[in-house]
């Protein structure tokens, strides 16, 4: 498993995108810090500092879930998957370590720029008028989604051979924002719980200055939604046919 790890990170930062992101995205965090401070009035402030946090990290979503797609939709492609079954891994291993792979760059890319928004943001105006406990349970929200649209962007690509696998998970992050809309619009509880359950939809209720109310329950269903997902993504992979 170790050395199926170490190939797969190998070959992930091979790819200039891969490791041109991260930086991209923290200097764009600074950036995106920046201007929201020196826009907003002074009397603002002490309401709603750093409060496009969650629509941004939404956001980023899309770019974050087009690399992984990427990087999974290669494997298909180029036919390394059939490559490394026949070296003698297990198809089990190897969506595992596909799994890893693609945790550790969405965690990583959402990482830095959370880190750059917030470091500049708050070297600009200082921590006096931030909500502290609203941006403490903002930040688990942003990192458990995260980790939960990982899960779900990997089971899409790995279940779904080719170009099409890539993209799918891109479209699933669309799908998940067009949900949170029509829960503002409708107020229906069958949506509100649909939102809760698919990874990123509590961010777009979100802001650090008044966090989702239901975020334990949010992180809860999509944990178990997250699971379902790796287990039948496992489940399926096994008995996929890769000719």
């Amino acid at each position: 498993m170790n050395k199926l790890l170490n190939f797969e990170f190998r070959n992930a930062f091979k790819m200039l995108y891969v490791r041109l992101m991260p930086f991209i995205l923290l200097a764009f965090g600074l950036l995106c810090g920046y201007m929201n401070t020196s826009t907003m009035e002074e009397e603002l402030l002490e309401y709603c500092q750093m409060d496009e946090l969650p629509q941004l990290m939404t956001v980023l979503s899309w770019i974050v879930t087009l690399i992984g797609g990427l990087l999974i939709c290669k494997d298909y492609t180029q036919n390394t998957i059939r490559n490394k079954i026949i070296v003698g891994h297990s198809r089990t291993k190897i969506y595992l370590a596909k799994q890893v792979v693609v945790t550790a760059i969405y965690l990583l890319n959402a990482a830095v720029f959370y880190i750059g928004y917030t470091v500049s943001n708050i070297l600009i105006v200082g921590t006096a008028h931030l909500n502290k406990n609203g941006l403490a349970r903002v930040t688990v929200c942003i990192f458990v989604s995260y980790l939960m649209l990982s899960l779900f962007a990997c089971f899409l690509s790995m279940t779904v051979k080719g170009t099409l696998g890539g993209a799918l998970p891109m479209l699933a992050v669309y799908g998940t924002l067009f949900i949170s809309a029509l829960r503002e619009m409708m107020q229906s509880k069958f949506l509100e719980y649909a939102s809760d359950i698919i990874p990123m939809g509590s961010l777009m209720s979100s802001s650090v200055s008044d966090p989702y109310p239901h975020l334990l329950r949010s992180c809860i269903l999509m944990t178990c939604f997250s699971v379902a997902c790796l287990c039948t993504g496992i489940a399926i992979f096994r008995r996929t046919n890769l000719n």
